[in-house]
């Protein structure tokens, strides 16, 4: 360990010494010295004759502008200097893995240049195997420059500079350069529809507003409490289950009165269209932190924990994945302590949104279907989801792929939000955008795995659903059969491809990354993580749950203290098992064995929602104690609403926020801290202006859409497996 660890300082090292003194003395000093010696030749010629060895260079592979440009760069000496001062360097640190080499963004701006980022392979495995980095260096280019003239720019001077056999530009290098922000068409058609939604939502308020000015003049009192509750309705004062309950409440008894309530509520469709969009109505509605009886009251902290849970993970991770962290070995060594193995492990909050989305599906399609001697309106069943879920969605794609750009400039702000976007954006309509396209990370706001996963299991569900309602024991055996099928598809994977399924290790640790040029994480992502035969089982569990509350249905569970006392100790044991097992890799042999991965694999998601089922089920009757008090909090009613809107948007918010950086980010607990809860805050705040602009006025439009003898049917609400647990 020691002599390879000296291998690699000394290896990194030597990339230091030749990449400072032969990129950056030479394309400065070197080059104006030989232009005086040579005055009238272009900078190429000079390369070609003052340096024997670089016959192999050509030039061609650079276009003609960008070397006339460069030539008249190094006739000024005093600009060369500004110009070699803003490029980057060789920062303290990179021997523990900061080689983020990023140079003054606004100096080089300023001097009229053009900013680019390259991505260089350095590849040392002639001295060290295996032993490869990747180096983002800030090169301050002339404008006639294009990346690509960049890009084969630094393959010239590597080879000028001798250390052409530790760099690869032209097959894993890259280059993109910052440009100046135009106002297209699609910014100018996004801007377009939100002012249109905002003056939607305006006039809508004031139509609310102006009928309830005229509140007073009804003249009969029965007259007065149909309009008042007309109003409260759709405020959502109807809260009969979680989210089974349409957002606009009935108005039928107000037919046939001939007052400005009716005119309002019967005669101009219009209006009521309009009125759906309501900013008091939908604000009240998101603020109202009444809880049912008959609501599950610790779902709302479990959503809120777990939304939490989520945004502290990828604060994390998105800081990583910008490659701009100066400190990614000591990352690695807070990564080994026993507290943060939580914070590695936050892929875990995902399978609690699979559980309750299981949990939800299940216990208000089976309430429902006592009610209906188990009919269910199947294409409102569906036709109800993906209302609920497609709309904010959408918007939230034209949101990324058109404004977001507008929203920084910086050495990092160099994100393409629009490529993938075009491309796949009806993969996400489709909700399958979890198989295509095939690698994880090409996706479209690929964070929304998780809703074409969901949305695939709730059009499986009724399979479970109807086999639990008809024949329980049915039901039993294909809920045991297709958990068993997930743990060995997921296990053949794993132990096939030798996958590590700690693919958190992957992101922080500079060693692992340096070793594994090409890091079998992101294949655990592509053909596991994302897979929904690998991800059911606790969505199953949720189903299984469900019935089982629906048969107790609000009978008291008698359960004697020491059995209540066991289940939580063996929950605990459980959910520490699942968190912490990681821990003992970390300070031993790197990867765990390949058993022990396919084991981890196959069966620590469904022990996860094992223990969520414990925790749901005796808070529920009686037995979750002090546990129960703080997750049926009402202050986490609200927080809920907008866990959907929320998981939608946070990603965006830390993007924005650590693409703005104009330096290299140090990390520790304190800062890293501050990032999430500002991060946190915002994200929360910009989900409920989604919701009360986007989300909550299409869920009153749905009003319309459906036929009135559904709506008295009530359908469930199958977004309560999205909205109510991603939400």
């Amino acid at each position: 360990m020691h002599t390879m660890a000296k291998s690699r300082s000394m290896m990194t090292c030597h990339i230091i010494r030749m990449m400072a003194l032969g990129l950056l003395l030479l394309a400065t000093m070197d080059l104006t010295t030989a232009h005086n010696k040579h005055p009238g030749i272009p900078a190429y010629n000079i390369l070609a004759s003052d340096h024997v060895p670089f016959t192999q260079v050509q030039p061609t592979n650079v276009s003609q502008q960008c070397l006339d440009a460069f030539a008249q760069l190094i006739v000024d000496p005093t600009k060369t200097i500004y110009v070699a001062d803003a490029m980057g360097k060789p920062a303290a640190g990179a021997l523990v893995g900061n080689v983020a080499w990023i140079g003054h963004y606004d100096e080089c701006k300023s001097l009229k240049y053009k900013y680019c980022i390259v991505q260089m392979h350095v590849d040392g495995t002639s001295v060290v195997p295996k032993l490869a980095v990747d180096v983002s260096w800030g090169v301050c280019a002339p404008q006639e420059c294009s990346p690509e003239d960049v890009k084969n720019g630094i393959s010239l001077l590597a080879k000028y500079a001798n250390i052409s056999q530790y760099i690869t530009p032209n097959t894993k290098a890259m280059a993109v350069c910052s440009q100046d922000q135009t106002y297209d068409a699609g910014f100018i058609g996004m801007v377009a529809f939100c002012s249109v939604i905002l003056l939607v939502i305006l006039q809508s308020s004031l139509i609310e507003t102006a009928l309830k000015i005229k509140l007073p003049k009804l003249t009969s009192p029965l007259l007065q409490l149909q309009a008042e509750s007309f109003f409260e309705t759709r405020r959502g004062g109807d809260k009969e289950e979680e989210d089974d309950v349409p957002l606009i409440g009935s108005e039928g008894n107000l037919a046939g009165q001939n007052v400005v309530i009716q005119e309002s509520a019967q005669q101009n469709m219009v209006t009521r269209l309009l009125q759906s969009f309501s900013l008091t109505s939908n604000t009240a509605k998101l603020l109202d932190s009444k809880q049912s009886d008959r609501s599950i009251g610790c779902l709302n902290g479990l959503r809120v924990i777990s939304m939490f849970w989520v945004i502290l993970g990828h604060t994390l991770v998105f800081a990583n994945m910008t490659q701009n962290l100066e400190n990614p070995y000591s990352l690695f060594n807070y990564a080994k302590r026993f507290g943060f193995q939580a914070i590695l492990n936050a892929t875990f909050s995902v399978d609690t949104f699979f559980f309750l989305s299981g949990l939800l599906v299940g216990f208000l399609t089976f309430m429902r279907m006592a009610k209906t001697d188990g009919k269910i309106p199947w294409f409102w069943f569906y036709f109800h989801r993906f209302w609920r879920l497609t709309p904010v969605y959408m918007f939230t794609i034209l949101f990324f792929m058109y404004l977001v750009p507008y929203m920084g400039k910086g050495p990092f702000w160099l994100l393409d939000t629009k490529t993938a976007c075009a491309k796949y954006w009806w993969t996400n309509l489709l909700y399958i955008n979890n198989f295509y396209p095939k690698n994880f990370g090409d996706e479209c706001i690929g964070w929304t795995w998780y809703l074409a996963n969901d949305m695939q299991f709730f059009i499986i569900s009724p399979i479970f659903l109807m086999s639990f309602f008809m024949l329980p024991i049915v039901g039993v055996i294909l809920v045991i059969v297709t958990i068993l099928a997930s743990f060995i598809v997921t296990g053949t994977l794993v132990g096939y491809y030798d996958l590590p399924v700690f693919t958190e290790l992957g992101y922080f640790d500079p060693i692992y990354i340096l070793e594994h040029p090409h890091p079998p994480p992101m294949d655990f992502q592509s053909m596991i993580y994302g897979k929904p035969y690998c991800r059911i089982s606790p969505y199953l569990v949720g189903i299984a749950l469900g019935y089982i509350m629906y048969k107790i249905g609000n009978r008291k569970v008698k359960m004697n203290p020491i059995i209540a006392l066991l289940g939580w100790l063996i929950t605990a044991a459980i959910a520490i098992s699942v968190l912490y097992g990681n821990y003992p890799s970390l300070h031993g042999n790197y990867l765990p064995s390949l058993t022990a991965n396919v084991i981890y694999a196959s069966v620590s998601r469904f022990a996860w929602s094992i223990a969520l089922a414990w925790i749901v089920f005796a808070c529920k009757y009686g037995y979750g104690g002090w546990i129960n008090n703080i997750l049926s909090w009402s202050g986490w009613v609200v927080l809920s609403r907008l866990t959907y809107t929320a998981y939608l948007v946070h990603p965006i918010v830390l993007l924005v926020f650590y693409f703005n950086f104009a330096t290299a980010v140090d990390f520790s607990i304190v800062v890293f801290s501050v990032y999430f809860v500002g991060c946190l805050g915002i994200s929360y705040g910009l989900a409920a202006v989604f919701s009360i602009a986007i989300e909550y006025p299409c869920a009153n439009i749905e009003k319309f859409l459906m036929p009135k003898d559904v709506q008295s049917k009530r359908t469930v609400d199958a977004s309560s497996s999205s909205r109510e647990t991603i939400q």
